[in-house]
């Protein structure tokens, strides 16, 4: 699990990203947070809980959970003392038949990839378009299975839903997450909001800035 500092500049508050399986900080590099300290969270082969007194300086911890990252966020960041979460695009339950993913539709399209000599269409054309480029390396075809298949095996043997969650965005066109069965989580906690779009959430800034607290 990287730990990817975007900035890291003292400043009082501080956004954390559990970002998605596959992604680098280049999902999230185009997001313009003056004074936020920025913390990416990605390419998970191992699991890293976030420690509270690591944190203790920070007045607020905002988490934006995308995807896997949801359930990642729900075994890293139990300690943490959040002042506001939002999952994007995911439930703490991603492999399941009732709240999960079609991972097979995903294994099938990383056989495909690698097949094909990997690129940058990983998730879906429209997401990938969707997504700005960034100073980030992308990884092999080889490294983002090898991922899928490490996250997918933890979140068999251990799926639960611990975290207080504020918001949970849901893409009416989502083709990893089924947004019949986000809804059908979401709902049952009382959360749940459609918005248009893909599975990548991040094109239009706002789905992290109209969260944030005006600064004092």
């Amino acid at each position: 699990m990287d730990l990817i500092w975007l900035t890291r500049d003292r400043n009082r508050d501080l956004i954390i990203y559990m970002l998605g399986w596959a992604a680098t900080p280049n999902a999230v590099h185009h997001i313009a947070t003056p004074r936020y300290d920025v913390l990416a969270c990605c390419h998970y082969m191992s699991l890293q809980p976030l420690r509270a007194a690591d944190f203790a300086h920070y007045r607020r911890i905002y988490l934006f959970a995308w995807s896997f990252g949801v359930w990642v966020a729900e075994q890293c960041c139990r300690e943490l003392p959040l002042f506001r979460a939002v999952a994007l695009n995911g439930t703490p339950f991603p492999v399941s038949e009732k709240y999960g993913m079609r991972l097979r539709v995903v294994l099938r399209a990383m056989q495909m990839q690698a097949r094909s000599g990997g690129g940058s269409q990983t998730i879906s054309a429209d997401a990938a378009r969707s997504m700005p480029p960034g100073p980030y390396p992308d990884r092999s075809a080889g490294e983002k299975a090898d991922e899928l298949m490490y996250l997918a095996q933890c979140s068999r043997e251990s799926s639960s839903a611990c975290l207080r969650w504020d918001a949970a965005y849901i893409a009416e066109h989502d083709e990893i997450f089924p947004p019949e069965r986000m809804e059908a989580y979401w709902s049952s906690v009382g959360l749940g909001v459609r918005i248009p779009g893909f599975h990548y959430p991040f094109a239009d800034p706002r789905i992290v800035t109209s969260h944030l607290e005006p600064r004092s």
